[in-house]
């Protein structure tokens, strides 16, 4: 557990990467806290905001970096943009394993979304894939904002709920991101808030440290396929909706936990994981590389192993010496070991199952038995 504070002194950026570097072990996965005034923790020593919290929660393995800067906008064009800091440069330069962004309160200010609103969205997913083009390839976890109110400031918690939010929830289910329903886990505590009704206190920046860390180490949402006849990919969290994506693109319509979609490719979904709240998880990515229609019914499924091999799921009694394999022309493959990227009409007749269907491999790749 190393905690890195965001380093808005250094000019250069290979200070940066050292710093980081000295403070971090190989084994540490690197949590970026991207975010405004909340993320920094205005008002409130440096020690108690929540990034620094968050990482004693978190221990050991994870070093948590604060890259929050205090009054920025998720928008582009305002002049107090966080896109224009050099606190995101430093953020995109620690090559984070995780990303938690924490964005939206300032860009509720009313001459701020009247003049930017339009632009939000866009912008919101612009920022996530910057980071996901990083060489770590981090997760990203957006956060609904929570209740803020401070005429003064022309923020309104109304703006927030109906305006801000919503656009996030739509931003991390069109994304594919992991989400932390701060709003839900504020609601009801006052006592949280410094006088100015916007700002967690030390009690608050806490409570939001504990709602992140609890997110970070729930049980992950995986993508699991049932050994049976029939079965189909499925994800492993029961929760309260779903959403499907493949080649990370979503899938309308493919909103239920069993995926319907029998194409190749790359899939993952997302999972409500309860009804009270807006927490969503998602899968890691998993290769589906075709479905098999047979005369029992259903589909057998096809996955990509940890190694690079093709595992099939056949019934008892059934194994690849059963399987009559042949390419587009008609020539009959003797060797699974190598199975060269194409398509592949294939059969079987045994231990009373007949089955047929379209084998499709978008990449070299070895054929096994589960």
């Amino acid at each position: 557990m190393r905690f890195q504070p965001c380093l808005f002194r250094l000019s250069a950026l290979s200070a940066l990467v050292l710093a980081l570097s000295v403070a971090t072990s190989a084994a540490d996965k690197i949590v970026a806290c991207v975010g405004n005034s909340i993320t920094y923790g205005y008002d409130l020593p440096r020690d108690k905001s929540y990034p620094t919290i968050l990482d004693t929660l978190l221990g050991a393995g994870y070093a948590v970096s604060n890259f929050g800067v205090s009054g920025k906008t998720m928008v582009r064009g305002s002049a107090d943009s966080y896109w224009k800091q050099s606190a995101y440069t430093n953020a995109l330069a620690s090559n984070p394993n995780i990303v938690i962004i924490e964005l939206g309160t300032n860009d509720a200010k009313t001459y701020i979304w009247s003049a930017y609103g339009s632009e939000f969205k866009a912008d919101y997913l612009a920022m996530i894939q910057s980071f996901r083009d990083l060489p770590s390839k981090p997760q990203v976890w957006l956060t609904l904002q929570p209740q803020a109110n401070n005429t003064e400031w022309s923020i309104y918690d109304a703006d927030i709920a109906r305006k801000v939010n919503p656009l996030i929830r739509e931003v991390a289910l069109e994304a594919g991101t992991n989400l932390i329903d701060l709003r839900a886990g504020f609601s009801g505590h006052p006592e949280w808030y410094l006088a100015d009704s916007v700002h967690p206190n030390v009690a608050g920046a806490k409570a939001l440290a504990t709602l992140v860390a609890n997110m970070l180490k729930h049980e992950p949402a995986t993508i699991e396929l049932l050994a049976v006849m029939g079965a189909r990919p499925q994800a492993s969290l029961n929760g309260t909706g779903y959403q499907w994506y493949r080649n990370d693109t979503l899938l309308a319509g493919d909103t239920l936990q069993t995926l319907r979609s029998g194409a190749a490719g790359s899939y993952k979904v997302s999972v409500k994981i309860e009804a009270k709240t807006e927490n969503r998880l998602v899968s890691a990515p998993y290769k589906q590389f075709s479905g098999i229609s047979t005369s029992l019914g259903g589909h057998r499924w096809l996955a990509i192993g940890n190694s690079g091999d093709l595992r099939l799921n056949l019934p008892a009694g059934v194994d690849l010496a059963s399987i009559d394999l042949r390419d587009t022309r008609g020539r009959k493959v003797t060797s699974t070991d190598h199975l060269a990227q194409g398509t592949y009409n294939w059969s079987i007749r045994a231990a009373g199952l007949a089955a047929t269907g379209i084998l499709v491999a978008p990449e070299e790749t070895s054929l096994l038995n589960m």
